[in-house]
């Protein structure tokens, strides 16, 4: 008779990396007890992110072992970690501990190595395990075979112990390398030069005992550590299930543009603000913005070029006292000022602005210009429709300003993003020249949810605020007849 062995009966549990958003892309973490390989070449992060790991074990209570084989001293490594937000010079020598098995490899090569790692492992009661330098240890293997058998025991020893074991390695991975097989996942950092802007990326080709995120995925080191920011595509591809009512609307505070739109803008909808340079568009967002806050709607603006300054001054002069909902907090003002950042990492950003600050109401001033500069085209449309589904599922209705080609004229020539097909609605404002004149004209092109007034606008900034004529068709002249001879009033 045989026994049946003892089958797990839920989720394996999960250890947090220690590395904000590489959870997200492991859906939890590592598995408790797996083996991993950690590669990507030279200065791309491999030493940083197992610190990292290190470091997080420690802070949640548990106890970890780094093995170096290496030339870099220890001393060296801890001089050029301690600036680093997730360091504690206090865990080095107590739960963390570092052991060079430089002289353990040469000496005796993989068995020796092995013994130390597993001695090391038993008297720290060691619950993370990094090893650096798995390449050096394939150098010292007397055949492939060798070299598997000890990867092999580092798997079993790991999983017995309860031990989660991060190898890091510079060999890219191959599915049909056997050290790739034998692990329970993979992890791929890269870095990359693009024109003369470096793009560090996270992959995971490989993880077993749950899915992942697939793709790659940007990430930058910072004085806080590393921090991966997954694709906002690959987090928000599914479109909210709750449809905007057409019964709530937001005011923009103009009665007249609010009468265009039938009361107002659809509440949870996304309206694109087209117009060249000079027609208002970012006034007519804080308008917005200052309209939500008077309801006690939070209100955010995130922008790339104005600073927080210079919008108060120019809504200043339109008699927009926007000031006073900043120093409330109803309304924040905010400048993208790294313009090296990835995009996804604007998008957790402003993830993060809006569910600290129960932000009702965004107005994006110029996210099409920089999305565009810093990805390609191909995946532009997919990571535009990824932000609007965020915001629609947090019920955060958003203004998105872009500017047109044209500067005067009829037709607008717009760069195309694809944001006009993901947006609920599309306002539009120009310069018309009439009588020699040049005259700003605002029309709704698009309205998903409401019934719209058609006509062109002709509308004022001044001291006063943005303030609307009648209707363009009816501002300008009609053109009188010549009266026949012979008629009343007429001599023959």
């Amino acid at each position: 008779m045989t026994e049946s062995p003892d089958l797990p009966t839920g989720p394996a549990p999960r250890v947090p990396t220690g590395v904000d958003g590489l959870d997200t892309l492991l859906r939890g973490g590592w598995l408790r007890g797996g083996t991993y390989i950690l590669t990507g070449m030279p200065g791309t992060g491999k030493t940083l992110l197992g610190n990292q790991f290190c470091f997080a074990t420690v802070a949640l209570g548990g106890r970890a072992v780094y093995v170096t084989v290496l030339t870099e001293s220890h001393s060296r490594m801890v001089l050029h970690l301690s600036p680093l937000g997730f360091f504690q010079p206090e865990a080095v020598g107590r739960s963390l501990h570092y052991v060079s098995g430089s002289a353990a490899l040469k000496g005796e090569g993989l068995t020796g190595l092995n013994r130390l790692i597993f001695r090391a492992v038993r008297e720290h009661d060691a619950t993370t395990l990094v090893l650096d330098g798995l390449s050096a240890a394939e150098e010292y293997a007397e055949s492939r075979l060798a070299f598997r058998e000890f990867l092999h025991a580092l798997c079993v020893q790991s999983a017995l112990a309860g031990c989660t074991t991060l190898l890091l390695t510079g060999r890219p991975p191959d599915g049909e390398d056997s050290q790739f097989a034998l692990v329970d996942g993979v992890v791929a950092l890269s870095l990359d030069v693009l024109g003369l802007k470096a793009v560090r990326g996270v992959e995971v080709p490989k993880f077993r005992g749950g899915a992942q995120l697939p793709g790659r995925h940007a990430f930058d080191i910072s004085d806080a550590g590393v921090r991966v920011f997954p694709r906002a595509e690959a987090l928000y591809f599914h479109p909210p299930a709750e449809v905007p009512d057409p019964r709530q609307r937001l005011s923009f505070g103009l009665p007249w543009l609010d009468a265009m739109l039938t009361g107002g803008l659809v509440r949870d909808t996304s309206t694109l603000l087209f117009g060249a340079p000079g027609t208002g568009k970012t006034l007519l967002g804080l308008h917005f913005l200052a309209e939500g806050a008077r309801r006690d709607e939070p209100g955010l603006y995130l922008g790339f070029q104005e600073m927080p300054s210079r919008l108060l001054q120019a809504a200043g002069g339109v008699g927009l006292d926007l000031r006073a909902h900043v120093a409330k907090g109803h309304v924040r003002l905010e400048t993208q000022v790294d313009v090296e950042a990835p995009p996804d990492a604007l998008v957790q950003r402003l993830l993060e602005h809006v569910e600290q600050h129960q932000v009702r109401r965004l107005f994006l001033d110029g996210l099409v210009t920089f999305a565009q500069e810093s990805m390609s085209p191909e995946r532009l449309p997919r990571f535009l429709v990824a932000v609007m589904n965020m915001l629609r599922e947090r019920h955060v209705s958003v203004l998105i300003a872009q500017e047109t080609h044209t500067l005067v004229g009829q037709e607008p020539s717009t760069p195309q993003s694809g944001l006009e097909a993901v947006v609920d609605n599309i306002i539009l404002l120009r310069f018309v020249e009439l009588r020699a004149r040049r005259h700003r004209v605002l029309s709704v092109l698009k309205m998903r949810e409401s019934d719209n007034d058609p006509s062109l606008r002709l509308y004022t900034i001044g001291p006063e605020g943005i303030t609307a004529r009648d209707d363009a068709s009816r501002g300008r002249k009609r053109p009188t007849r010549p009266r026949a001879a012979g008629k009343r009033g007429g001599r023959a």
